[in-house]
């Protein structure tokens, strides 16, 4: 016969055991990821094959929900309402979780409503000019400029491409207009008809027509020359160390995740991003970089100071 002990323990026993057992088995379903960005980007490919890496190594399929529109904010918001299950996983670009944040948007979310997880790339801007710009240089652009502003294209106000320009602004006395397009690459084809001089932009839209001559390259904001682009200096090298500059997309789930899940999760994701199915596929101006939640948390809060102390002096807004 049991004791009168074994028998008292017996319900808390059973209370207990489905918990274990939901813990040990997740996940046990397929896995959403939320991807603030519609189909046939970069963002895309490399979220569609980061999804196939982390298959095996979970044991369950991830798939790729894109939730596009009002800059991210959609998607991010998702991912903060979530339930906090592990099933849930949000690929975060840089505007929802710095610039937005750092421009003091009126945002549906917090930063602190995230686990943050870790960055998956780091990327840096390229300001290129019209072949019709008498100018081969950023000084000698500078220069131009302060006979009569200079137009150059942008995603947005209070983007990086913006937020870089008002920079270069500010630390050479140049003078430059913002002219916003809906992307990067519908500005292109503007500069080689000589309609606007210049653009602030990632790699991809400018460095076709760079390599053809139908345009040029003068300077970006990566940390060293990149190999693609051996003769092209970067800002640092000009004398503007403060425009160093990479933006990162990375991944969180909802705060308050489980922490045998958000340490299963990162594992998952720090192996898919390593692999050389997802790095063969990273343009060329991109760093993979894997990091630890706290160190991506502490980057992400440290890039977001640094970007508002600059919005504030430059008096950038939204727009």
């Amino acid at each position: 016969m049991p004791s009168r002990r074994a028998l008292l323990a017996t319900p808390l026993t059973l209370l207990a055991a489905p918990s274990l057992r939901a813990q040990e088995v997740w996940p046990n379903r397929p896995i959403r990821m939320v991807l603030p960005f519609g189909p046939g980007g970069v963002s895309d490919t490399l979220s569609r094959i980061i999804a196939e890496q982390m298959r095996p190594i979970l044991g369950q399929q991830v798939v790729v929900d894109p939730k596009p529109g009002s800059n991210g904010v959609i998607a991010t918001e998702a991912v903060a309402r979530a339930p906090k299950d592990g099933y849930t996983l949000g690929y975060m670009a840089y505007g929802s979780m710095v610039t937005g944040p750092a421009l003091g948007q009126q945002l549906s979310y917090r930063m602190e409503e995230f686990q943050l997880l870790t960055a998956i790339f780091r990327a840096a801007q390229f300001l290129a000019v019209a072949n019709d710009v008498p100018a081969r240089t950023v000084p000698e652009l500078v220069a131009l400029s302060k006979d009569r502003p200079i137009a150059y294209g942008s995603v947005g106000r209070g983007g990086p491409g913006h937020i870089l320009m008002e920079m270069l602004s500010g630390e050479t006395g140049g003078r430059f207009d913002n002219v916003v397009y809906r992307t990067e690459a519908a500005v292109v084809p503007d500069m080689i008809a000589g309609t606007i001089p210049a653009l602030m932009a990632s790699l991809m839209p400018v460095l076709q027509q760079h390599l053809a001559g139908q345009i040029r390259i003068i300077a970006h904001s990566a940390p060293g020359r990149l190999d693609i682009l051996p003769g092209v200096p970067t800002f640092a090298e000009l004398g503007y160390p403060g425009m160093t500059f990479q933006y990162c997309h990375g991944f969180a789930l909802p705060a308050g995740t489980p922490a045998p899940i958000v340490t299963r999760m990162h594992d998952a994701l720090s192996k898919a991003i390593l692999s050389e199915a997802v790095r063969s596929r990273m343009t060329p101006d991109m760093t993979p970089d894997v990091t630890t939640p706290a160190v991506f948390t502490a980057n992400i809060a440290r890039e977001t100071a640094a970007l508002a102390a600059v919005i504030k002096a430059r008096g950038i807004t939204a727009g």
